[in-house]
């Protein structure tokens, strides 16, 4: 039995991903979460007796049970930018493009390449076709693949550029992936030894319902977990239906 202690817990949230078959991959570190809560709600039916003439309360029966899980991620990341999206993450090698049409450009025109994370740009336009020259006729964000033109020009060609591996995250095509949150956390106030551990065995994660892209302060990914049942761990009567939380004094 561990100690009675006032608390204000601290401490690292853990994702992992839940396989088909109900085993776990190893979790990952989810850095610094802000906010790990769990929201628990049960929906009951009452029965109203109709012999005492006050129609009083006879029965009650729980039909329903929830969990959430509430995360707040203070840190960007693919994974944790697919998790806001609903996405599917996706990895590109290092490669090179050729004969990326563009078009007709005026001053001032904006064109996102197909990859980023570029280098060694050759563009070419006009009749006849002819090099443009970069901090003449475009400027380029070699990180983000973006060019901005500063003449008008024709026929406008991305004849090469090679682009470094980088990842990406398609918004709403996810798996449904499910998860495992794992949270090891410690009690923060002065002179306590308690220790907990906290584990919600199968959760799924809806996307954000917003991701703010333009930020004053310190951004953050709001996710909203929706817990189910685990059949694979309830037969166990360690592990529970849903979850479980262990308090444990420091040795």
């Amino acid at each position: 039995m561990s100690e009675t202690e006032y608390f204000s817990l601290q401490g690292r949230v853990y994702l992992g991903l839940r396989n088909a078959d109900g085993s776990r991959a190893p979790a990952r570190w989810a850095y610094d979460a802000s906010v790990l809560e769990l929201t628990m709600s049960s929906t009951r039916e009452t029965k109203k007796e109709s012999w005492s003439g006050v129609r009083g309360v006879g029965a009650t029966m729980t039909t329903e049970r929830n969990l959430g899980v509430n995360l707040t991620l203070g840190q960007l990341n693919t994974d944790h930018l697919a998790l806001a999206t609903d996405g599917t993450r996706m990895e590109l090698a290092a490669g090179s493009a050729a004969n990326e049409a563009i078009g007709t450009v005026k001053p001032g025109d904006v064109v996102a390449l197909e990859y980023a994370a570029i280098s060694a740009l050759a563009l070419e336009g006009g009749a006849p076709a002819a090099p443009l020259v970069l901090d003449t006729d475009y400027t380029v964000n070699l990180t983000t693949g973006i060019i901005t033109f500063l003449t008008a020009k024709t026929a406008v060609v991305a004849k090469t550029y090679e682009y470094a591996a980088h990842s990406l995250v398609k918004v709403f095509e996810s798996t449904k992936s499910e998860y495992y949150v794992l949270f090891d956390g410690v009690n923060s106030v002065d002179g306590t030894t308690m220790r907990f551990r906290g584990e919600v065995h199968r959760v799924t994660f809806p996307a954000s319902e917003t991701l703010s892209l333009i930020n004053d302060t310190f951004g953050e990914i709001a996710l909203t977990g929706e817990a189910k049942i685990d059949p694979v761990r309830q037969a166990d009567p360690r592990f529970g239906l849903y979850a479980r939380a262990l308090l444990v004094d420091a040795a």
